[in-house]
């Protein structure tokens, strides 16, 4: 890569941990004046500091390339009324805030999957399909973009609380399964099969034909590589064309990024001990 080209760093999941966020910053040298920054999505609730947080970013979206992830399709959903406060919610400072309704529309907008004009990452919240390239992924992810970003948008976001999310594409039998699907996909998923069915519950299945979503992946779209989170009891894992960034500190761990316009990936980790909660 051009070593004279501008800085892009890339931050996994931040969950309302603005000081670490900060700290992290700092540590990459990232300037706002000049660099880019990539943040692979759920970025508040849970943490304390969502409110201050989403106006940093609000205010540096310029430079700032974000995916929606599960938790931030749930804020999107609160703001509009479509769901009530779950456990381990965090928003209310942020909901009632008089900017809140610039910054939830300024998230509504922003996609679910981000592919650079430059450097050749993309950005997802969880996962790509591993029988999609990544052409597919793409035409999938505008599918769920339009649909947020157009005038039924609440319909869209009801309908996506209203049943389960199928688990395969075959398994798909209208177009409202098919959203469902493919939201999970890029903002759930873990675990698949060869055959590509999904467990969308969070803890490992037990059956032994599911292995962590990428482990397909790699092995079928060998041009493709990926920056995402959504998995923070995997931690940091960083292989040839993946960077998987949540590791963990809304949960007390670590906050990690990584420096993308380089031949190889430069990563970086703060501790964050003051987000620390039980699950």
């Amino acid at each position: 890569m051009n070593q004279n080209q501008t800085p892009v760093y890339a931050i996994g999941d931040l969950q309302g941990c603005f000081s670490p966020f900060l700290q992290l910053l700092r540590k990459m040298d990232w300037q706002p004046s000049t660099d880019i920054l990539w943040l692979a999505g759920d970025l508040i609730n849970r943490g304390p500091d969502s409110q201050p947080l989403l106006d940093y970013l609000f205010e540096n979206r310029e430079q700032t390339r974000i995916v929606l992830g599960n938790h931030d399709l749930y804020a999107i959903s609160r703001w509009a009324g479509i769901i009530q406060a779950k456990k381990n919610d965090t928003l209310a400072p942020l909901l009632s805030d008089q900017r809140a309704d610039d910054w939830m529309e300024w998230l509504r907008q922003s996609p679910i999957l981000y592919r650079d004009p430059v450097i050749p990452w993309v950005m997802v919240h969880a996962a790509i399909h591993p029988d999609w390239s990544l052409q597919e992924a793409a035409n999938h992810a505008g599918e769920i973009e339009q649909a947020l970003r157009g005038t039924r948008w609440r319909q869209f976001l009801k309908m996506l609380w209203a049943a389960p999310a199928p688990v395969s594409w075959e398994t798909c039998r209208s177009e409202d399964e098919a959203q469902r699907f493919r939201v999970a996909v890029f903002t759930r998923a873990r675990w698949a099969s060869a055959s590509g069915v999904f467990s969308w519950p969070a803890t490992q299945p037990h059956s032994p034909e599911f292995a962590p979503w990428h482990q397909w992946f790699l092995e079928r779209q060998t041009d493709v590589p990926v920056v995402c989170g959504h998995w923070a009891t995997q931690g940091l894992l960083a292989l040839p064309r993946l960077l998987a960034l949540d590791s963990g500190c809304v949960w007390g761990n670590r906050l990690s990024g990584a420096r993308l316009d380089r031949r190889e990936p430069e990563l970086f980790q703060v501790d964050c001990p003051c987000c620390a909660r039980k699950s």
